[in-house]
């Protein structure tokens, strides 16, 4: 062989060489990369009595961890309380940060029967409600409620939860958030729609939300007039679904 052939030998063997390198310092980059892109999930162990009697003190904990973080950061962490057949009357309240991932709050249930205790956490984009039930009083007393005849309404599996600002003007845009979960999964690919009404007047405003992650929808609007207006949120799908709540909001000037 020579000169000139060796010559352009050991260049094409060293452009292979850079390349195969190149390609792999690629590799590991997108490789690096995608690991630092994985987002981990928000875990909550929701903590609640089982059983409890009428006029208890009740404690709600829920416990907010991501990996091995303890997340004491949380956005919102809101504990939902209703009775069997009851969602729409369903009570709201909003939990104390104790730290060390912790969150709670106390409850005091007057009337017997079986409740729905429900956790709302939205913490560094992510949002999560697990779903517990309580007893309280005697169940021996609500099978016989039921027995009797008295009918309980149907208890949904999708679970609906409202994000709104704070402080809603008129006139102003406005993003309302919706995050679905059925059975405690998140629930995608679903038709999100909202109807918005101020209290007293007949007319509707019906405001189409869009899927902007799995189980998150998202829409926006204006309310041109301060007042009370009632919000609820349509979710149906092709497998038949079709689930509603109302939220009552509050628009200042």
């Amino acid at each position: 062989m020579n000169k000139l052939g060796s010559w352009v030998s050991i260049v094409s063997i060293s452009m292979v060489l850079a390349a195969c390198g190149q390609d792999s310092t690629n590799e590991t980059e997108n490789a690096t990369t995608a690991e630092e892109t994985q987002v981990e999930i928000l875990d909550v162990e929701l903590d609640t009595p089982e059983e409890a009697e009428a006029g208890d003190t009740l404690t709600l904990t829920a416990t907010v961890t991501q990996g091995d973080d303890k997340v004491d950061d949380a956005d919102e962490v809101m504990f939902e309380i209703w009775k069997e057949g009851s969602k729409d009357d369903s009570e709201k309240i909003e939990a104390s940060n104790d730290g060390e991932g912790v969150y709670s709050a106390e409850k005091v249930i007057e009337n017997e029967g079986k409740y729905f205790v429900q956790s709302h956490v939205t913490a560094r984009d992510l949002h999560t409600m697990p779903k517990n039930e309580i007893v309280i009083g005697s169940e021996s007393e609500e099978k016989a409620t039921s027995e009797s005849g008295h009918e309980h309404k149907h208890e949904s599996d999708v679970s609906i939860h409202l994000l709104k600002p704070d402080e809603i003007k008129a006139n102003q845009d406005v993003d309302l958030m919706v995050h679905l979960q059925k059975n405690d999964t998140v629930l995608s690919d679903a038709n999100v729609r909202f109807e918005i009404s101020k209290e007293g007047e007949e007319n509707a405003e019906w405001v189409d939300a869009e899927e902007m992650k799995d189980g998150e929808y998202e829409g926006s609007t204006s309310f041109k007039e301060a007042g009370d207006y009632t919000v609820t949120i349509h979710v149906e799908n092709d497998e038949g679904l079709h689930e509603h709540t109302e939220e009552r909001v509050t628009v200042t000037e």
